[in-house]
């Protein structure tokens, strides 16, 4: 190598620098006789090490490479300005050129980014050189190229160069295009502008500028208007497009489309006849780009409708074209189903195309959408049947990325072709011994899977066949034809991870797999991942082995198999997915239980079968974020923008359900798991560990680990110590050979022998190899700390510790090699370097663009990514990589040693020089925040800052220190941060936010770096909140959707969020129509303001909706606003749609129309208020209710809409609105007096400004409009009193001054008083909250009706920020109402009603509140009545409070306010409470140990000192069980009472008539919805009366049915009532039973429960039986439902029926149609309520018609009045149906079958049968003058049983 001096290089520095041409062109051939040739090397050496030694801010001297480039720059420019009459010579170009590329040349220096002094200075010469010197194009072009593919160099380009420079190429590129293209140079002129467009497109500096947009769009519709032909200029455009739309598409939003316009007459012809490959995947990436990129199916439905016609035919010469594996092949590799990078482009494509067909809904007429739906589903399943590989690979593709996105039913629909062809394929791949279409069928499948499986557990699917019957199907397909492609490897293994799939998924059925299957040689011989898994699987699956006791043979073969690979000794098998399985499955056969947790997404990922390109390193990831794959593409789709991101959802991983334990007999598990520990013995006593690779080393670590774990979890403890022994002597062995093997790696580094089979060569797979060992549940099982003693534990630990200890030690040794290196430049002779053929570091773009230019026509085939790799040959790159692995190998340790691997690479980061190790280092660090103290936490911000500032001098961003900020607090928000000081690292996170070179990408980094610490120090973080909502005006449409999902946290963590909404609503950079307190901006001023554009208005939408969802406060302002956006722009209402649909769907809300019903009457008040058009709002209408025509949505309006317009005086508004309900404008008004009246009147009493207008409707306006007189308005108060009393409540709001129509409770008060008793003179009477009410208003039944209106709103009001409001109604009604409050009726709904809510967090203060209201008037107005409703609700409301008190798992405690109200209104009930109640409250069940409930527990104690057990049980019919269920097991119950001489005789004392009945009456709560809760504990009672009494067990004798429960399935009557009121169906005892059934579901959850119940009991008070039955109630039952009786009413009770009958629709409920008979698929509620609503529907009994509805909805109801509605239809004649033939043969066919599954149903028959049949024997036996029944319908009762007793035997 020639030795070079300084001197060589100044006279080259002193010919440039000359004034004379000559002389600078004789330094230009001088510089390159130095550039050339063997002396190239030494004087590159000798530059690049004088320029690496210069400090980053020191101005470099004349022998460095920035010198000489400013030197060759002005050489250039006097040879262009000199050369006006010729040609500048290519010479200097040429020069210039190749000094740049060995400048960034790293194998000279060392290090990088030499020129980044000169670089502005370079681009602007480059920038004019293109400009003006077409010859110098070629040159310039490779340069420019070159340093845009260096990141930190384009970011010195000013964007005026940038813009020039696309500007001009685009330009070139048109003109190039434009012309005559004959000359082969010319086209690779053409070819090279557009490889520097390309170059230019994809490394913009920072952003794409915005002004380029306009100008970039139209240079490529151009473009495409002139390309017609394929080739590498046309692939290349297509590529430029493609970039561009990757960089800058999400800010063009339906502009990309302009393109598409342009593209698609060129894409498709040439997508299915092009052979080009490199084109084909521009076209398929192209697509992918597009489809991302539309947003729903307004601008996307065309493009999907074409791309799936393309797909489907590619899909299908695809794999006609493409080779099968065949039988003659399986000896071969088996590569079978792999995808190349093409297929695999083109499945993810089909894959997203499927997916967009399936689920948007193009805007035509409902027949042809649904059409063009289902053809798309139905062509996707013809394509699966077929199994045809491509589809099927697709449909692989989109189960697993779409599946959790898809319709449940299409994931039905598509199953269902899966099944119903599955055998067929598996028969069609035998038969042609062709595979792919069967491998993929099983990918499909086994993808497939989770997807379905959530739906099938979600969804009851009655008509199509079970889920469980198709996996069987699967299953059953899969045993028989597995012997035949056993020899396939890859069918077979993706058939057993199939298998094994099903087994982990479907926990329903049991699977067999028949012996002879387990003879196949695939389970003989080393097992594969798949086959471990299935084992482990199958074998601790209960129910799916067969005989245990014929299994010892099977399992010892099987895990002889299992446990081979150990023996093997040519080369280890081991790896990551062995170490985890072969344990697994081995303890599975011992054991019968798989002891490691498989996660089988993780140990099979989606594309280990797929020949997939890899994807890159993690220090690829490092260069740069903009290397962005295919799967890391940001959409658009209107889905995707609606998401609401409310925090972090745990994922869901399919993880092993094989805990179930097979219980093994133990001497076949003692054999077992003996015969395996000998084994693995042996194994590692046989293994000769200095042959072995460190990566086998650290498998066999990981595999010992997890049998160490597996012997632990599986064996007694004494039984499994000594193998653990054995087995960590075993482990420290290796470890101790691991540390010898790196110690020996060092030597051979300072000695410069290091080998070619060294350590370095293996080190990926020993990073993954430590990964595997370090996390083995060994060392990381929670909650399981002494797995193995501390002895060895504590060696092991050493023994790690030194091994990371021998790791630093390797690092500091690589690290001098490359100190050396830059000292003396001498390159050690290691022969390593000969053979290391791979590098992470990336190569140059501007190599690769150079290559391109070679390939001819010819070469169309050419993969041109394969040419990207470089070999390496230098020492920098060399151990920079060797740093890089190490640096991952000791991150491997904060797994095991946290504390100690962050000290060590802290210092290594402290001393490490290189800036692309040392970020590595210090994004490891913050990735895992284990500081020991912090101190040291200070110094890792202190050098990041030292970093910043840095980068900052040098003009540079920081996309490394960001990252590890982000990190950093990413991992400190799920961390215990208190007490821990951050203002250091606030400090830097304000420092890093004011650079201005960040991208897009790293803007929204930091701002999720910017929320994250508002999360951690909100103090701190509160002055990064401008900052933050400057962003949400960010030119990039990806930055303004972070800062909209993200924009929450701020209202999570402030409270003014009035204030920080309207600084939101000023930073958005746009005008919008906005209603609030302190702002109103009208349409109009909104419309004079120009159009937005449209990605502008999206992030805008998405913004208001994540505040929508965080904060009550301001939803109705964020849904107003996203409203009347919709309203304006018509093209926004697709997006607002779906993001009202997901804002109900997070708040639990069925449909997005109950969801705005809350919140419509302040939206129209603000609406009318901003003067948003009217008409607008009609064409809206479907956001607020789906398909209703205008006339019918404004009449759904004009209740809340009507009141706007008058208070606003709109009289043109309200003519329009009476024009379009086609009504005359006085009739519309008069129609809606109520509300008019109702809010006009709450806003006279209130203060809010505006007051005046209330009262000026009341006097005038409303007179005016509605063309009636004073007089006439004050009858129609009076006529409505009840109404507009009622509506008022409705308008009750918590806030102290919520928007109108929504008034406080203090107005809402005020405004009732002044209804109610202003025409009374009310200012005479004492003023108080509660009404004189003179004239009746709140009489018990009308304020019961009050409550259910109250009920069915709180119902309706689905969330808590909702149903505060509605329960503030409940608060002002008991103000209202005072002492009444305490009425029995009243008293009892309320607490029922207030009682249900207290298990919301949300809203336990305020039910407190009311409760506790209540109670103090109950206590000012005591009564018995009163008591004995509060003593029925007791056990209900104490429960729900001791609720309230205990800890939850969530971690959800209660405030300081509610916890004090929560258990002062606990004492009130308990401790505190009336002596009256004490009876009550010793029937609770014993409260919990919790320190707050002492003081009630030992109150509760001591009442129940002196309660009787027997006493305690004759009360308990519903209550109570478990306080009761405690004493019984505790003995107390069957402590004798009395002496010892009186045991004999007391014997039996439990067994008393009294006790016996008690417990039977709790035998038939058991069946109902909630009796499983004390099924065990009513079991436990019985088997107790049987222990006392043997002779008299435990069964009720046939003359005792009258002991019954009313919900018995028997009749009630006695055969005397049976003989007396044989003329009715329901006697009297039946009718009170029936009524005291009723009386309990007055206090039901259910408000249309309650609503039906008191309807019935209104009807059938109505009647002369239902008076009667009245009085054999007590007082107290009488209080609770004579409320709803005013004396016999026949009239009321045939308005009833009319109602009824109306509304009962035979034709759906026909009794001729078997469906209303049957069963199967149905439980007992939903067959039995059905089938009585419908017979009672012909019966002719007024009490049974009155019970109709309540029927329906109540099993109860329904079985204790079956017997007596059969009774009645058998006595009917002269009617169209003969009912008894229809009942009998339903009742034979569908019910008293074998296939009748459903036992009850046949048991309530038999009983009905009974009743018959008694019935018929009472007529018969009865004297003549008692018997009225006509024989004909004695015949028929006869004839109804003779056919069900023939069904019966």
């Amino acid at each position: 190598m020639t030795t070079v001096s300084s001197r060589d290089v100044q006279d080259i520095v002193s010919k440039l620098s000359s004034d004379k041409a000559k002389t600078r062109e004789e330094g230009i051939k001088l510089l390159n006789t130095w550039l050339e040739g063997e002396r190239s090397v030494g004087f590159c050496r000798y530059i690049g090490q004088k320029s690496a030694v210069l400090k980053p801010n020191e101005i470099p001297h004349s022998e460095t490479w920035a010198f000489l480039i400013t030197l060759l720059v002005q050489c250039a420019s006097l040879e262009i300005s000199s050369s006006k009459r010729r040609l500048p010579k290519l010479l200097f170009a040429k020069t210039l050129r190749i000094v740049v590329q060995r400048a960034e040349d790293v194998k000279f220096s060392g290090k990088k980014l030499l020129l980044l002094s000169v670089m502005r200075v370079l681009f602007n010469h480059v920038s004019d050189v293109l400009k003006d010197v077409p010859s110098f194009q070629s040159e310039y072009g490779i340069i420019l190229r070159h340093l845009l593919s260096v990141r930190d160099y384009r970011f010195h380009t000013r964007k005026r160069v940038y813009c020039n420079l696309v500007l001009l190429h685009i330009e070139k590129v048109i003109t190039s295009l434009s012309g005559n293209i004959i000359q082969s140079n010319s086209k690779e002129d053409a070819f090279r502008c557009i490889l520097t467009l390309h170059s230019l497109l994809e490394n913009p500096p920072g952003d794409f500028p915005n002004n380029l947009r306009e100008d970039v769009l139209k240079g490529f519709v151009k473009m495409f208007s002139i390309v017609r032909d394929e080739g590498k200029i046309s692939r290349k455009l297509l590529e430029c497009v493609n970039t561009y739309l990757l960089r800058d598409g999400p800010n063009l939003g339906c502009q990309s489309l302009e393109i598409h316009d342009a593209v698609k007459q060129f894409a498709f012809r040439c997508w299915i006849t092009t052979h080009d490959r490199g084109l084909k995947d521009s076209l398929i990436f192209y697509a992918r780009l597009q489809l991302n990129l539309t947003r729903g199916a307004a601008d996307g439905s065309a493009l999907v409708e074409q791309l799936l016609d393309v797909v489907g035919k590619d899909l299908d010469q695809s794999s006609i074209c493409s080779t099968n594996l065949t039988w003659g092949e399986t000896s071969k590799d088996d590569k079978s189903g792999n995808l190349k990078s093409s297929h695999w482009s083109l499945v993810e494509l089909a894959a997203l195309v499927f997916y967009r067909a399936c689920v948007n809904t193009p805007k035509v007429p409902s027949a042809e959408k649904r059409a063009r739906k289902e053809h798309a589903a139905a062509h996707i399943r013809e394509g699966i049947m077929k199994g045809k590989w491509l589809w099927t690979a697709a449909f692989c593709c989109l189960a697993h990325n779409y599946g959790t996105r898809m319709s449940k039913d299409l994931l039905v629909y598509w199953f269902e072709g899966i099944c119903s062809t599955f055998e067929r394929v598996i028969n069609e791949a035998n038969t042609s011994h062709a595979y792919d279409g069967l491998l993929w069928v099983l990918r499909q499948t086994n993808q497939f899977m989770p997807s379905y499986a959530m739906c099938s557990l979600s969804t009851k699917i009655q008509s199509k066949p079970a889920p469980e019957r198709g996996w069987q199907t699967i299953w059953s397909c899969l045993m028989h034809g597995l012997p035949v492609f056993s020899n396939i490897p890859s069918v077979a293994e993706a058939a057993v991870l199939l298998l094994g799939e099903i087994i982990l998924n479907d926990s329903l059925n049991a699977f067999i797999v028949p012996r002879d299957v387990w003879d196949l040689r695939l389970f003989k011989r080393v097992p594969s991942a798949s086959v471990l898994c299935f084992i482990s699987c199958y074998f601790s699956r209960r129910g799916s082995q067969g005989d245990l006791r014929d299994s010892l043979h099977l399992r010892q073969n099987l895990l002889r198999a299992v446990l081979a690979p150990l023996n093997w000794q040519k080369r280890s098998l081991l790896n990551q997915r062995m170490v985890v399985l072969l344990p697994a499955a081995a303890f599975a056969l011992c054991s019968g239980c798989a002891s490691l947790r498989l996660d089988l997404k993780g140990l099979f990922p989606y594309c280990s079968s797929m020949d997939v390109p890899v994807a890159a390193e993690e220090w690829v990831k490092r260069e740069g974020h903009e290397q962005e794959d295919l799967h890391g593409l940001f959409e658009c789709s209107v889905e995707i923008l609606a998401k609401i991101d409310h925090g972090s959802c745990p994922k869901v991983v399919c993880q092993s359900k094989c805990y179930q334990n097979v219980r093994l007999a133990c001497h076949l598990r003692d054999a077992l798991l003996n015969e395996m520990e000998t084994c693995i013995l042996e194994s590692l006593v046989d293994k000769e560990v200095e042959k072995m690779l460190l990566s086998d080393v650290f498998y066999t670590c990981a595999l010992i680990s997890n049998f160490m774990y597996g012997s632990y979890t599986t064996r007694v403890r004494d039984e499994g110590m000594p193998f653990l022994y054995k087995m960590g002597d075993h482990l420290l062995k290796l470890l101790d050979f691991a540390v010898s093997g790196i110690e020996k790696c060092c030597n051979d580094i300072r000695s410069n022998c290091l080998s070619s089979n060294c350590i370095f060569e293996d080190m990926g797979s020993m990073v993954a190899s430590l990964n595997g060992f370090v996390c083995s549940p060994l060392f990381n099982s929670r909650g399981e700390q002494n797995i193995i003693d501390f002895t060895l534990s504590t060696a092991i630990s050493e023994s790690l510790k030194r091994l990371l200890k021998a790791l630093s030690q390797l690092y500091e040794e690589c690290s001098q090699i490359a100190t050396n290196f830059q000292s003396d430049g001498d390159q050690p002779d290691f022969g390593l370097l000969d053979s290391v053929s791979k590098s992470p570091l990336k190569s140059s773009a501007s190599m690769i663009m150079d290559v391109e230019l070679d390939l001819g026509e010819e070469s169309k085939d050419v993969d041109v990514r394969s040419t990207r790799q470089k070999t390496v040959s230098c020492i920098p790159a060399l151990t920079t990589i060797w740093k890089f692995d190490i640096i991952s190998l000791i991150s491997s340790f904060f797994a095991v040693l946290p504390l100690v691997a962050w000290e060590i690479l802290f210092e290594l980061m402290d001393h490490e020089s290189d800036a692309n190790v040392w970020q590595y280092i210090l994004l490891n660090l913050c990735q895992h925040p284990h500081w020991p103290s912090s101190r040291k936490f200070s110094s890792l911000v202190t050098s990041m800052n030292n970093m910043v500032d840095l980068r900052s001098s040098l003009k540079l961003p920081y996309y490394t220190i960001l990252a590890a900020i982000h990190d950093l607090l990413q991992n400190l928000v799920s961390l215990d941060t208190a007490g821990k000081s951050l203002m250091f690292l606030g400090d830097l996170l304000n420092g890093v936010a004011e650079n201005d070179l960040f991208d897009w990408y790293g803007r929204s980094k930091l701002v999720d770096c910017i929320c994250n610490f508002i999360l951690l120090r909100p103090q701190i973080g509160q002055t990064m909140i401008e900052k933050l909502l400057i962003m949400l005006r960010d030119p990039d449409y990806r930055v303004r959707c972070t800062v909209a999902r993200r924009v929450g946290i701020l209202f999570q963590t402030w409270d003014g969020h009035d204030e920080l909404f309207q600084d939101i609503c000023s930073n958005f950079g746009a005008k919008l129509v906005l209603f609030s307190k302190e702002k109103v901006v009208t349409e109009s001023e909104v419309l004079a303001a120009g159009p937005q554009p449209q990605p502008t208005m999206e992030t805008i939408i998405i913004t208001l909706m994540h505040i929508a969802f965080f904060s009550e406060k301001i939803e109705l302002e964020a849904l107003f606003m996203m409203c009347v956006i919709s309203a304006i722009d018509p093209c926004q209402r697709e997006l607002v749609v779906a993001a009202l649909d997901n804002l109900s769907r997070q708040l639990q809300y069925a449909t997005r129309s109950k969801y705005l019903e809350e919140l419509m009457g302040s939206i129209l008040f603000c609406w009318v208020a901003c003067g948003v058009s009217l008409v607008s709002l009609v064409e809206i209408r479907d956001l607020f209710v789906s398909k209703m025509e205008p006339g019918n949505f404004i009449q759904y309006c004009c209740h809340w809409l009507l009141p706007a317009l008058m208070l606003h005086g709109d009289t043109s508004g309200l003519k329009w609105v009476a024009k379009i309900a086609c009504l005359h404008m006085a009739s519309l008004v008069k129609n809606h007096f109520v509300p008019i009246f109702s809010i006009c009147m709450a806003l006279h009493c209130s203060k809010k400004p505006g007051s005046d207008n209330g009262a000026a409707v009341l006097q005038s306006s409303i007179l005016c409009t509605a063309e009636i007189s004073e007089n006439e308005r004050d009858k129609l108060i009076k006529k409505h009193m009840v109404s507009i009393v009622s509506h008022i409540f409705s308008l009750t709001s918590c806030a102290s001054d919520p928007l109108l129509p929504f008034f406080s409770r203090d107005t809402i008060v005020h405004a009732i008083q002044t209804i109610v008793d202003g025409f009374l003179d009310m200012e005479d009477s004492a003023r108080s909250s509660s009404v004189i009410d003179k004239i009746n208003v709140f009489r018990p039944d009308r304020v019961f009706m009050f409550i259910i209106e109250m009920h069915y709103k709180v119902t309706a009001a689905v969330h808590h920020r909702h149903k505060c409001h509605r329960l503030a109604g409940i608060e002002v009604l008991i103000n209202i109402l005072g002492k009444r409050a305490v009425v029995s009726s009243t008293f009892s709904y309320l607490l029922n009603l207030v009682g249900q809510f207290f298990s919301c967090h949300a809203l336990q203060e305020q039910c407190c509140h009311i409760i506790s209201t209540l109670l103090q008037t109950f206590r000012s107005n005591p009564s018995q009545e009163t008591a004995g409703v509060l003593g029925e609700q007791l056990q209900f409301l104490v429960s729900k409070l001791v609720a309230c008190c205990t800890p939850l798992e969530s971690n959800i405690g209660l405030s300081g306010t509610q916890s004090s109200l929560v258990l002062s209104l606990l004492n009130q009930l308990t401790v505190e409470s009336d002596p009256s109640l004490y009876d009550y409250i010793k029937e609770l069940e014993p409260f919990p140990e919790l320190e707050i409930l002492d003081r009630v527990r030992e109150f509760h104690r001591q009442l129940c000192l002196d309660y009787s057990p027997k006493q305690h049980l004759l009360k308990v019919c519903n209550k109570s069980l478990e306080a009761l269920h405690k004493k019984l097991v505790m003995g107390e119950i069957f402590q004798l009472e009395g002496t010892m001489e009186d045991t004999y005789e007391d014997n039996y004392c439990f067994c008393d008539n009294q006790i016996v009945q008690a417990i039977w009456t709790l035998v038939p709560m058991c069946g109902l919805d909630d009796g499983n809760r004390f099924t065990a504990l009513v079991s436990d009672f019985i088997s107790r009366v049987g222990i006392g009494d043997p002779h008299s067990v435990v069964f009720r004798l046939p003359g005792e049915f009258g002991l019954a429960h009313v919900c018995s399935p028997l009749n009630a009557e006695t055969s005397r009532g049976m003989a007396v009121h044989m003329d009715k169906v329901l006697s009297e005892e039946l009718l009170i039973s029936l009524m005291r059934l009723l009386m309990k579901y007055l206090v039901d959850d259910c408000v249309k429960i309650i609503d039906m119940t008191s309807q019935a009991i209104k009807g059938i008070l109505s009647t002369d039986g239902g008076q009667r039955a009245l009085l054999s109630f007590d007082s107290y039952e009488r209080s609770l439902i004579e409320v709803h009786c005013k004396g016999v009413n026949m009239e009321l009770v045939q308005s009833f029926l009319l109602e009824q009958e109306k509304k009962f629709d035979a034709e759906a409920f026909s009794l001729e149609q078997p469906t209303i008979w049957k069963t199967q698929g149905k439980d007992y509620e939903s067959w039995i309520c059905p089938l009585v609503y419908a017979l009672i529907g012909y019966c002719n009994d007024i009490i049974l018609r009155l019970c109709q509805d309540i029927v329906l909805l109540k099993a109860e109801v329904a079985e204790l009045l079956l017997p007596n509605v059969v009774v009645n239809l058998a006595g009917r004649k002269n009617m169209d149906l003969d009912l008894c033939k229809i009942i009998s043969f339903q009742v034979r066919e569908n019910i008293l079958t074998e296939s009748n599954k459903l036992m009850k149903s046949i048991q309530v028959i038999l009983d009905t049968l009974n009743n018959l049949r008694l019935c018929y024997v009472m007529e018969r036996t009865a004297p003549p003058s008692v018997s009225i029944r006509r024989e004909e319908e004695m015949v028929s009762i006869l004839c109804i049983m003779n056919t069900i007793s023939q069904s019966v035997y």
